[in-house]
C-alpha cells in the first residue's frame, strides 16, 4: 500500500460499531497494516464501489449519458459497459447520435 503524503492527510473523528472495529483489527492483521492504514483502504474501495452503484443507478433512470456515467464511476466507456451488463441494465442507444456521428465521420454517404 502506498503512504499518503502528509499534507494529503487530514484527522477525522468518527462513532463507528463495535463490530466494525473488530472487522477493521482483522483486515489490519490480515494486510500487516495498522488500523489508519486498514481504514483509508476499507475507505477507498468504498468509495470507489458506492461511485460505480451511483453512477449506474443515474444511467438506470435515464440522469447522465454512458460517457457520464462512466466518468463518475472513474472508467472507461469499455469498462462500465461490462459494468452495466453485468447488473443486467439496458443500454440505451441514441440512433440520432449515431448517425451524426456517421456523417461527421463518414459524410452524406452515410445516411
Amino acid at each position: 500500500m502506498i503512504s499518503p503524503m502528509p499534507s494529503e492527510v487530514k484527522h477525522l473523528t468518527s462513532r463507528v460499531l463495535l463490530r466494525q472495529i473488530k472487522a477493521l483489527e482483522r483486515i489490519a492483521a490480515e494486510e500487516k497494516v495498522d488500523r489508519s492504514a486498514a481504514l483509508r483502504k476499507v475507505l477507498d474501495i468504498g468509495l470507489q464501489e458506492y461511485a460505480r452503484r451511483r453512477a449506474v443507478e443515474n444511467y438506470r433512470r435515464g440522469r447522465v449519458s454512458i460517457g457520464r456515467a462512466a466518468e463518475e464511476a472513474d472508467m472507461s466507456i469499455a469498462e462500465f459497459y461490462k459494468v452495466l451488463a453485468d447488473e443486467g441494465v439496458t443500454i440505451r442507444v441514441d440512433a440520432e447520435a449515431i448517425k451524426d456521428a456517421l456523417r461527421r465521420d463518414f459524410g452524406d454517404q452515410a445516411g
